[in-house]
């Protein structure tokens, strides 16, 4: 018989890295031949494409206030384990910190036996200065039976610095297949404009993350104002918008306004599907101050483009350039194997044109990177085959180490 697999996460909306890794792995495992149900905390629109049956919570906004968390904690637990009772659940799969404290609450408080799995997506480092978070991660995180990471230096710093050792690592995964198929689709209607007529008098680079702080799309903005100083034909497209938490669209478009780019940068907002956009770009831009994975470069990889991305903890070091040792020290910028990694912005927010604040050190290399790889076509063509590393993390690959996990008694 197959296991029955119950997926929890707080929400298969379109635009999330950690929901668009639940809908990829819960397909996978579903054409593997388990059973596999979806359980989310919000039900949100629009969705990332599924196999499996769906469930939802449908708890409204989970981030409130720390005291209608708890009272959450406490109230929806006992439905998870009522869920999995339901549906004969063997293993649960729980997907970013709030799914996981749900989870855990739910099988070790109120007795779900079934098998359980959490999984960490981002760089649990930014927690160790929030009290609560802190100690939430190391009271409930050892009563897992897995801890999954989806990048060696997350299993690193929980190892470490929370003292975990109930870890493991396996990387992201995605149908590289799938990506060129969806390339091959047309912009939507309201962004034909931009491709329209002489596309090559265009330089164009992308950004893909949502409008919040971890992304850092402002350093990238600010930076990109030196880059139309040289090519006024260098343009700029942000895809992604923000969340009920935090959403910087407005500060965006006023730093855009006052740095003069409103004909050379556009916030295209959420796109269900990037590829259309990465296939008729030029350059990916990572700029995030921190991440987990970073699923978007092998979106980016998978598509050929050249790569500029900070070296933020963590993920994009190891997949961009798997030659380096976590903990070594390198000048920037750095051309590695597959893309360039540029310095890391400081944590803080800064929406002031260049006349109030000068560029950053930065701020400045981003500049320079980006004017070097519209001048420099032999640069460019080095970073044109990204589609091999892509490969590395296909779902073929990857899916292997989940069955040794899942199939494992």
């Amino acid at each position: 018989m197959a296991k029955k697999i119950l997926i929890l996460v707080e929400s298969l909306k379109v635009g999330g890295g950690s929901e668009r890794f639940a809908a990829i792995l819960g397909s996978e495992l579903h054409d593997q031949g388990f059973e596999v149900s979806y359980l989310t905390l919000m039900d949100e629109d629009p969705k990332f494409e599924f196999k499996g049956d769906y469930y939802t919570l449908n708890m409204g906004y989970i981030y409130v206030n720390s005291l209608k968390r708890a009272f959450d904690l406490l109230r929806y637990s006992p439905k998870i384990k009522r869920i999995c009772e339901d549906l004969d659940i063997d293993t649960i799969i729980s997907v970013s910190e709030m799914a996981n404290f749900y989870a855990v609450l739910s099988c070790r408080l109120f007795g779900n036996n079934v098998r359980l799995i959490i999984s960490q997506h981002i760089n649990p480092e930014i927690f160790l200065d929030d009290p609560l978070k802190n100690r939430l991660i190391k009271f409930f995180y050892p009563q897992a039976d897995e801890i999954i990471c989806v990048s060696k230096e997350i299993e690193k710093v929980l190892n470490e610095s929370y003292h975990l050792k109930n870890t493991s690592t396996i990387y992201n995964m995605m149908d590289i297949a799938q990506n060129h198929k969806l390339s091959e689709n047309e912009v939507p209607d309201d962004c034909k404009h931009f491709f329209k007529g002489n596309n090559d008098k265009y330089f164009t680079f992308i950004n893909v993350g949502r409008l919040k702080c971890q992304k850092g799309q402002w350093f990238l903005i600010r930076s990109f104002r030196k880059v139309v100083d040289k090519h006024q034909n260098a343009r700029l497209f942000i895809l992604g918008k923000g969340d009920l938490k935090v959403d910087l669209r407005k500060n965006l478009e006023g730093l855009i306004d006052d740095l003069d780019l409103n004909e050379n940068v556009f916030l295209l907002g959420e796109q269900e599907n990037v590829f259309p956009f990465l296939k008729k770009s030029d350059c990916f831009i990572l700029s995030s101050l921190w991440e987990g994975f970073g699923l978007v470069l092998v979106e980016a990889l998978s598509m050929d483009l050249p790569i500029i991305s900070t070296d933020c903890k963590v993920g994009p070091r190891e997949v961009l350039s798997p030659e380096l040792d976590l903990d070594k020290d390198v000048d920037y910028p750095y051309f590695g194997k597959h893309a360039i990694l540029t310095q890391n912005f400081p944590n803080q927010l800064l929406f002031k044109n260049l006349e109030q604040v000068p560029l950053n050190e930065s701020e400045k290399m981003l500049s320079d990177l980006m004017i070097r790889i519209i001048e420099d076509s032999s640069l460019r063509k080095t970073y044109s085959h990204g589609s091999g590393r892509a490969e590395d993390f296909s779902n073929k690959k990857i899916i292997k180490d989940w069955d040794e996990i899942l199939l494992y008694d």
